[in-house]
């Protein structure tokens, strides 16, 4: 009778587990595909944003060429370009990854709020983990005396009709 309830239970946390697993493999592929949804869109606009200026910066160099040499214009917008990246490499936090991951996370809008966020995820999921370990002893506590009394009122009756 013990063999039976334990397989049961046994069945019962492995199905839940199946299905929590079923569950978080149905969530990863969400985030997977939004994150490369998300990688490709990026990756459109930035192409775009580079032909758009790479057609103004040929434009500005035609238009300066009038009243200065083509080298002289085109260094000129070299050094845009030079100071552009200089802007992006310094602000690479607050321009790129904080907006990612604020697209990623609606509520979560820097590093160390994700962060923050990780390790309340991960200390939620380490209670759960105690309450189902404290069902299991609880039911394995009851059942065991359930078993003992059970025991102890068949020796006795056995006992009684030996005699």
């Amino acid at each position: 009778m013990e063999n039976e309830v334990f397989n049961q239970l046994k069945d019962e946390l492995s199905s839940y587990g199946k299905s929590v697993g079923e569950v978080g493999k149905l969530r990863l592929i969400g985030i997977v595909s939004r994150v490369l949804g998300l990688f490709l869109m990026i990756f459109t606009i930035v192409l775009c944003a580079l032909a758009l200026l790479t057609f103004g910066a040929v434009a500005a160099i035609d238009a300066m060429s009038a009243v200065m040499p083509v080298w002289a214009a085109a260094l000129i917008i070299s050094s845009i370009y030079v100071l552009l990246i200089a802007i992006a490499i310094v602000g690479r936090k607050p321009l790129f990854i904080h907006p990612f991951i604020a697209l990623m996370a609606k509520q979560i809008r820097s590093e160390e709020e994700l962060a923050l966020k990780t390790m309340e995820a991960e200390h939620q999921a380490e209670i759960e983990r105690v309450k189902i370990e404290c069902h299991v002893e609880n039911a394995t506590r009851e059942l065991n005396l359930y078993a003992s009394l059970f025991s102890r009122i068949w020796s006795f009756i056995t006992g009684k009709l030996k005699k």
